[in-house]
């Protein structure tokens, strides 16, 4: 489902720095999260590669270095801790393009917006998983979808 979503994103050139957040939250943040798999595919059609001087294979970056990912797993699932985390820096476009640009497909992946949360910090969240976009002052945008064990039990 989140490739056919990211190749129909990815018809539409060239491409703005909202789509290109979409893109990866798409292609690669939600499935990570979801699964705990990024696919080399999915990761290569965002427009993503290893960055320089990073932490390996899971510290990526657009070529223009415009956005850049971070996947990290943490905690166990036989204790209870596991959590999965997609990190997103878009270091262009800005919070509204950025919010604008994930809303329709997390909504369309079925998600639902967080009641009464401020309009500068939206949350989404569907079993277990949750999307959030914020900005803080003179920083890039960051959009986090993240799988939380404790989450998705409760749910």
């Amino acid at each position: 489902m989140y490739a056919l979503i990211l190749a129909a994103a990815l018809a539409a050139a060239p491409q703005t720095a909202g789509q290109t957040t979409r893109d990866i939250v798409v292609g690669v943040c939600l499935p990570f999260a979801d699964t705990g798999e990024a696919s080399a595919d999915n990761i290569a059609l965002a427009g993503l590669s290893p960055r320089p001087g990073g932490d390996g294979p899971q510290d990526l970056q657009t070529s223009n270095g415009h956005h850049l990912v971070k996947l990290t797993v943490s905690g166990d699932a036989g204790e209870g801790t596991l959590r999965r985390v997609c990190e997103v820096q878009a270091r262009s476009g800005g919070f509204a393009q950025a919010r604008d640009a994930v809303a329709g497909p997390l909504q369309r992946a079925g998600f639902a917006p967080a009641p009464d949360e401020p309009e500068d910090w939206p949350v989404w969240t569907r079993d277990g998983l949750t999307a959030t976009v914020h900005q803080n002052p003179g920083r890039a945008t960051i959009v986090r979808v993240s799988y939380s064990i404790l989450d998705d039990e409760a749910s």
